[in-house]
């Protein structure tokens, strides 16, 4: 049995990411979101919100010239993230902080970024600390404990330059809530992406990208299915994994 506090090794695609057991690890959604986040040649500078072990900022460095922040609120998992940008040869543009993303003021400048990326936790809190995990780390990562979507979103809509995108994750039974929260920040849904673990089932999660004041107008793109027909991973997900990787991460 594992002690809290093990590191694990994990591949994708042909990166090497070190994990910590007692702290929440990456998981496909981060994986689809770091895919769907379109960069161009304007994106200069990206902001994750939540970087955890720095898997965003890693598929993003991979695929992209720009300067990248995650920033993490807790030091352990800080210094494995800066461990992952090392041992990818990523430190020139990626650089981790460790901060609470709700000193922004203090971190960061008004409409600093081209670009913020964020998988936020996805559970809402009511009060009953029995509905959360033992340990703290894992609860915060998991429900809206003390940073919430929309408190997410408004500080996204601060630091985003004008026409800048916001890409985030979420459930998708709370998607009229996030496109109202976007909304009111003036973040404007211009595209979505349904994702289903396979077909003949409820969506699971929506991706959305948001563009700050931005006129009206939104693109739903073609589903992603996790498995297909066979109860296999799709094509899509084993060319984000690759092959030999999603060995590893069965």
């Amino acid at each position: 049995m594992r002690k809290n506090g093990e590191e694990t090794l994990t591949l994708l695609n042909n990166m090497k990411i070190i994990q910590r057991n007692d702290f929440q690890n990456f998981t496909l959604d981060s994986v689809l979101l770091s895919d769907f986040v379109k960069i161009n040649r304007k994106t200069k500078k990206i902001l994750d919100i939540g970087t955890g072990c720095g898997i965003i900022p890693l598929i993003l460095g991979n695929k992209s010239t720009a300067e990248i922040i995650g920033i993490e609120l807790y030091n352990e998992m800080s210094k494995i993230a800066e461990k992952n940008i090392e041992y990818n040869n990523l430190s020139e543009r990626i650089k981790i902080v460790n901060e609470d993303i709700r000193n922004y003021t203090k971190i960061f400048k008004k409409d600093e970024f081209d670009s913020i990326v964020t998988n936020p936790p996805y559970f809402e809190y009511k009060g009953d600390i029995n509905q959360t995990n033992n340990l703290k780390q894992l609860a915060f990562a998991r429900h809206n404990i003390d940073l919430t979507i929309d408190r997410i979103i408004e500080i996204s809509s601060y630091l985003l330059k004008n026409r800048g995108s916001f890409s985030m994750v979420f459930r998708s039974d709370r998607l009229t809530e996030i496109v109202s929260l976007l909304t009111n920040y003036n973040l404007e849904p211009k595209r979505m992406r349904i994702c289903y673990t396979k077909k003949k089932g409820n969506a699971k999660i929506c991706l959305i990208e948001a563009i700050k004041d931005a006129k009206k107008g939104l693109i739903i793109e073609e589903a992603v299915y996790v498995y297909n027909e066979k109860g296999e991973k799709s094509i899509y997900i084993e060319n984000l994994y690759g092959k030999e990787d999603l060995k590893c991460w069965k």
